[in-house]
């Protein structure tokens, strides 16, 4: 799926319709000024990272050299404030400074006028806003409207946020729903437009338990539809069961692999000073075990914050 800057310096291959065992299809455009994208899978495109970085007043990463196929759903993790969101507002070409280039096919994704960039590419940031007026059909119906696709607008509005779950928020005003409930229905505006690229900050961080499934199934469809997704999330093992491929974003660099190549007790102890275990549970399924920060110590924590000690 990926070629990317690893930890030592190397780029990484790999390649995500391997994981999955199916043909992804990807295949080359001819260069145009404004090639025609397409949205049938069989003719899907890489997205192609070249030299790419992200700058808030200073580079935040060394640059990313990538390419992320049709089919994936690629996890971004690491700690707070590494790059991840900025990394994908680099990949769109909002909100920072960027550096570097972005192709979809012979696209170039940073020279699209808006209206044609959606028909590539949607975005969910963290925190999506829509004016208080909005009801939530409006809202999903921004994402429907976005792309030509089979089916009226109003059907795939309703069936964006059925997917999700939420089909009875509809006429409600989206300034009145609770904060889980609008990132659910952004996600489902994510849904409804259809776009071959789909990027998702954190889209379960605000979510119970049976909603993250019902969102991160949802994106597993559209990946193995062959769609390219791309999720940040905070949630390691989340990552190792959902994504095909991960991205770790640390220490200026992002390395690139395997879920359970690269998510492992020595990097997870390196890049959050956290011991961990990773293993697979009873029904197979990759799993994380914390069992205790590396720094401070405990011992430190004591002797600080003498009311968390024990008898």
């Amino acid at each position: 799926m990926s070629a990317g800057h690893s930890a030592s310096g190397r780029t990484t291959h790999a390649s995500a319709s391997e994981a999955r065992g199916t043909h992804t299809g990807a295949t080359e455009a001819g260069a145009t000024h404004a090639p025609a994208v397409s949205h049938d899978p069989a003719a899907a495109h890489d997205l192609v990272l070249t030299g790419l970085v992200a700058h808030r007043d200073r580079p935040l990463f060394d640059p990313v050299d990538a390419t992320v196929t049709p089919g994936t759903l690629l996890g971004l993790v690491g700690p707070n404030g590494a790059g991840k969101s900025s990394l994908l507002s680099a990949v769109v070409g909002h909100g920072v400074t960027t550096s570097g280039g972005v192709r979809y096919g012979e696209a170039d994704l940073h020279s699209l006028r808006p209206r044609r960039l959606a028909e590539v590419l949607s975005y969910m940031t963290q925190d999506s806003y829509a004016p208080n007026e909005l009801r939530v059909r409006d809202v999903v119906g921004v994402g429907a409207r976005a792309t030509q696709r089979s089916g009226g607008t109003e059907q795939r509005i309703m069936a964006a946020l059925d997917r999700v779950g939420v089909a009875e928020l509809a006429p409600r005003r989206y300034a009145r729903l609770s904060g889980g409930e609008r990132q659910l229905v952004q996600v489902a505006r994510i849904l409804a437009q259809d776009a071959p690229v789909m990027l998702l900050d954190e889209p379960t961080a605000a979510l119970d338990l049976g909603h993250q499934l019902t969102v991160m199934h949802a994106l597993g469809e559209r990946a193995g539809a062959g769609h390219i997704v791309i999720v940040t999330m905070h949630d390691l093992t989340q990552a190792l069961r959902w994504a095909d491929r991960v991205a770790v974003i640390a220490d200026g660099r992002a390395t690139f692999g395997a879920p359970g190549e690269v998510i492992t007790p020595g990097l997870i102890r390196d890049v959050y000073g956290v011991t961990a275990e990773v293993f697979d549970s009873p029904s197979g399924a990759p799993t994380l075990s914390l069992v205790r920060p590396t720094f401070p110590s405990a011992s430190t924590l004591t002797r600080r914050h003498p009311e968390v000690a024990r008898p």
